[in-house]
């Protein structure tokens, strides 16, 4: 099943209401930084720009110095490559650390990566998650049944920002009290990682939220005795904390980033999602008509508008790409966002095909750092959407202009309101 939408800023129809179609002017991305478009703040649209970029420049150096890579080959064989690395090569630009970011499995490189990789597998094992499935089913339902009496309500804040909490909370081991606090206090290592621009004064508030949110974890992790409770999540970084196998920053720092990665990117993803459906009526349709096409519905809707746009890759060694030569210390960022609508891999693009099933979808990565909690996103997101198709068929979107938000890498909806 194949449905078709209206892109923002590049639809060549005439409108209904006769009025010509708005068109968008790129600027050359070499004598005019394009990044603000990408992984700035917002409501921009930036799949226009991509089309542009993977037209014209596919591969090409920015006038802020940053390398953009646009198509589906490029971004695959990027993020592919062990030379390019999240981090920078040693005795390059000084990495301004002073949180510890980088000990964080996403920032680490080779061994050290491949040995945190191992350690926080088991988290996400088959077995792990199957026995997560009925608390997200229940979580889902009882969400949903704070708002089926409702005729209009907010599904980021309603939903959306509570499933993804509960849930990672119930994955690490945390007391299901302490989510809300534990998202207040996390916003500021969100905005750090986001690559959203920020001031001094922004990036201070934010580093000393973020040491609070790590003070709060700290404090729990002490309360736990990994010998007493020895199934407990947080009980196997203790154990591997005492065999000296990690420092106790380097896990209140990996913790951090499994939170922040487990609700962040789900939150986004569910309003993403949900607003491509309901903007479609026929692909609202079909769902309701049969909901065996949800596992298939979210594998599409996550390529179609990914949470997390776009990342950055340091390039450790000298290396040449399509004639272009990325010299080590030079950052490259893979657009996924715009692989994602790569015409060369995935017929109709700018289309959710329910049916699709070419292509390689990048929204959770590839390579070395492909993304650990793939299967536990896509749990949440369909449990939902059998909920809503059941017991919500009448959903739609609240008249008025409901735009989806830049916050540097990571876009979607701060609000969704949708009525009945």
């Amino acid at each position: 099943m194949t449905f078709t939408f209206d892109v923002p800023f590049t639809d060549t129809r005439t409108h209904a209401d006769g009025e010509p179609p708005m068109t968008c002017e790129i600027p050359d991305p070499g004598s005019y930084s394009v990044l603000p478009s990408i992984i700035g703040t917002g409501s921009g649209d930036p799949y226009p720009l991509y089309g542009w970029l993977r037209a014209h420049r596919p591969l090409c150096r920015d006038a802020s110095g940053v390398w953009l890579a646009s198509s589906h080959a490029l971004v695959t064989r990027i993020l592919d490559d062990a030379r390019f690395s999240a981090r920078p090569p040693p005795g390059t630009e000084p990495l301004d650390d002073p949180l510890g970011y980088a000990s964080m499995v996403v920032f680490q490189t080779g061994e050290a990566h491949e040995r945190l990789r191992r350690f926080l597998g088991p988290l996400f094992s088959r077995k792990a998650l199957v026995s997560l499935q009925a608390f997200i089913d229940d979580e889902v339902a009882r969400l949903v049944d704070q708002c089926e009496h409702l005729p209009r309500f907010d599904l980021v804040a309603n939903i959306a920002s509570v499933l993804p909490v509960r849930t990672i909370c119930r994955l690490l081991g945390f007391p299901d009290a302490h989510g809300a606090s534990y998202l207040e206090a996390s916003a500021g290592a969100w905005q750090l990682i986001s690559g959203a621009p920020m001031s001094a004064a922004e990036h201070a508030l934010a580093a000393m939220h973020t040491e609070a949110f790590l003070a709060q974890v700290e404090s729990f992790m002490r309360a736990i005795d990994p010998h007493a409770a020895p199934d407990h999540a947080a009980s196997r970084f203790l154990r591997l904390e005492q065999e000296g196998g990690i420092g106790r920053r380097e896990m209140l720092v990996n913790i951090l980033f499994l939170f922040i990665a487990g609700y962040g990117t789900t939150l986004l993803s569910i309003g993403n999602s949900v607003a491509a459906l309901l903007r479609e009526p026929r692909a609202w349709q079909a769902l309701k008509d049969d909901v065996a096409l949800v596992p298939q519905a979210v594998r599409e809707l996550y390529r179609y508008d990914p949470a997390v746009q776009s990342v950055f890759r340091y390039a450790w060694d000298d290396v040449e790409i399509d004639g272009c030569r990325i010299r080590r210390g030079e950052r490259v960022m893979p657009l996924i966002g715009s692989a994602n609508r790569d015409p060369a891999v995935f017929a109709a693009p700018d289309e959710i095909c329910f049916e699709r099933e070419a292509g390689r979808s990048l929204t959770f990565g590839a390579g070395p750092h492909s993304c650990m909690g793939l299967a536990l996103a896509r749990m949440q997101l369909e449990s939902l959407l059998r909920a809503l198709t059941r017991r919500m068929p009448d959903l739609r979107l609240a008249p008025g202009q409901q735009a989806r938000q830049q916050h540097g890498s990571f876009h979607g909806y701060d609000r969704l309101v949708v009525e009945r």
